[in-house]
């Protein structure tokens, strides 16, 4: 499956340093289901998705929304990756699957960092007898900014695939303003 983040891209950034597409950050904090022991990759099932979770909260879409000062020359990307077309994914727009966790929509969608990092660790801990190992790969609920997107919280890395930098013209960007009714 294909999936979308938008990052600082550094185009002669090695792997392992910032601005690479496959970058980790670390410690990672503020970030809903973040945690102490283990990276959490946070990816968008479209690729407008990936640009509205990150640029939402900014009543004013301009061209400065794309640079990223704190490394010099980078400039924010819309990033295409691949993860598994099997990958065990914990669905929480899945009433069945809330049931069984115990978690109200409510619960999922809260800005409460303590709250979401909570149920996110649950789910991580999870574990099947069906197979050896963890029950989920990634978890999913609706976009904060949109319930029509799907964004995904990955526990397994995945594979890059391309780079776009991002302006005011690029078509997820003026998807994701109309969607969000931003002027550009």
């Amino acid at each position: 499956m294909l999936v979308y983040r938008v990052f600082p891209y550094l185009e002669s950034a090695e792997p392992g340093e910032p601005g690479h597409p496959l970058y980790e950050h670390r410690p990672q904090r503020g970030g809903r289901i973040d945690h102490p022991d283990y990276y959490v990759w946070y990816l968008a099932r479209q690729s407008e998705a990936a640009c509205g979770e990150t640029f939402g909260n900014l009543a004013r879409w301009t061209d400065d929304m794309f640079e990223f000062p704190a490394l010099p020359g980078a400039r924010k990307s819309l990033g295409t990756y691949k993860l598994p077309d099997d990958l065990r994914v914990c669905d929480l727009d899945d009433p069945t699957q809330l049931a069984e966790l115990g978690l109200r929509p409510t619960q999922v969608i809260s800005r409460n960092l303590a709250a979401t990092a909570t149920w996110g660790h649950k789910i991580w801990s999870q574990h099947s007898p069906a197979i050896e190992g963890r029950k989920w790969d990634a978890v999913q609920w609706w976009s904060f900014h949109r319930p029509q997107w799907t964004v995904l919280a990955s526990w397994v890395r995945p594979q890059f695939v391309d780079a776009v930098a991002l302006d005011l013209a690029h078509p997820a960007i003026v998807d994701a303003a109309a969607a969000l009714y931003r002027p550009l």
